[in-house]
């Protein structure tokens, strides 16, 4: 059965609809509120791997992670940063203690990474308790996923990608060490389900998550060995999100966020996507099709990434063993917003 705040977030974004728009969320609202219930098995174990520096939609992915988490949905066992912003490793780390995960494993780039300043991150990082003292003191996020994954059972952990390629690039490449006596990519192999990746334009174009480190993104994706889940630029641009978040309280770091970033106003939701796609596959058109679905996917394929990060589909030819598809947009946006801004607003239970 739906909660308070669920159903008070389908009603926020109902009243502000033409009447046949709401409709449509309504009966929406009524598949969302069964979602929890279709919940089968146990929590599914996630690797986050975000840049958390230019967009503010990282922030929002973190906060409907943790949110996840909380209801048992998912399990998440590590965390890197992708960019080389001095701040961003610390930022995450207000996040997780705010979520009451301060301890989560948190890693950073081995070497060069994509850099730009930040809107929010430095002062996220200085407002807010957090574990972690400086980007320095978070270890090499490599490392950071050989641990978690060398633990894991076979087969069962699910990465999520929202930033560059250039942490999970440098997993595969990853010797023997006194986690695990496999190389990353058999690593990887062994352990991983699938990954989920926010970047791309499909079913071609330039998107930034692969653009700003290029090298990375066209190595670590054509050497991938599980699977690859795409929501590419083209998912994430017209589900707006954040514009309900002043309802938190001050104290809330997601809502800080936002605030520095745009002045809370509804914001695309690139990087949410990918964690719903991850850990709600319920929610995509798999094998049988769902008439419930709120995506569907492409056919099977190859997605070549140009050194340069831009990106084409390929449809696979018989002889491909490449596994990789593209989300396919079929419910409206409005509805996919309304669950993603519930997850955002979600508080720990000690706030």
């Amino acid at each position: 059965m739906a909660s308070g705040t669920e159903r008070a977030g389908v009603a926020s974004i109902v009243s502000r609809l033409p009447r046949g728009a709401a409709v449509l969320v309504i009966a929406a609202g009524c598949w969302l509120a069964g979602l929890a219930t279709t919940q089968a098995g146990p929590p599914v174990p996630v690797i986050f791997d975000t840049d958390i520096m230019g967009d503010v939609d990282d922030v929002g992915a973190v906060a409907a992670l943790h949110a996840l988490a909380d209801r048992g949905e998912a399990q998440i066992l590590a965390m890197a940063v992708s960019s080389k912003h001095e701040s961003s490793p610390v930022c995450l780390s207000a996040l997780n203690h705010y979520f009451g995960r301060p301890h989560l494993p948190i890693g950073r780039p081995q070497g060069a990474a994509f850099f730009r300043e930040s809107k929010y991150a430095r002062q996220i990082a200085r407002e807010f308790p957090h574990e972690l003292n400086s980007a320095k003191d978070a270890p090499i996020a490599s490392v950071v996923y050989r641990r978690a994954l060398a633990s894991a059972e076979d087969g069962s952990v699910v990465i999520i990608s929202v930033g560059q390629l250039t942490n999970l690039r440098d997993l595969l490449y990853t010797l023997a060490d006194q986690h695990s006596p496999l190389t990353g990519r058999e690593l990887v192999a062994k352990k991983v389900k699938r990954l989920v990746c926010m970047g791309g334009k499909f079913p071609a174009g330039r998107e930034a998550n692969l653009v700003h480190d290029g090298p990375a993104a066209a190595d670590a994706i054509a050497h991938w060995p599980t699977p690859i889940l795409f929501t590419g630029w083209e998912i994430g641009r017209t589900i707006k999100t954040g514009g309900t978040l002043k309802r938190l309280p001050a104290s809330s770091p997601v809502r800080r966020a936002y605030q520095l970033y745009n002045g809370l106003r509804p914001h695309s939701s690139w990087d949410q996507t990918a964690v719903l796609l991850a850990v709600r596959p319920q929610v995509i058109a798999l094998t049988p099709p769902s008439p419930k679905a709120w995506w569907g996917l492409s056919s099977r394929g190859t997605c070549h990434v140009f050194p340069d990060g831009s990106n084409v589909f390929l449809t696979n030819r018989h002889d491909s063993t490449t596994d990789h598809r593209f989300v396919v947009r079929r419910l409206d946006e409005q509805v996919i917003a309304a669950a993603i801004e519930e997850l955002m607003r979600h508080q720990p239970s000690r706030n």
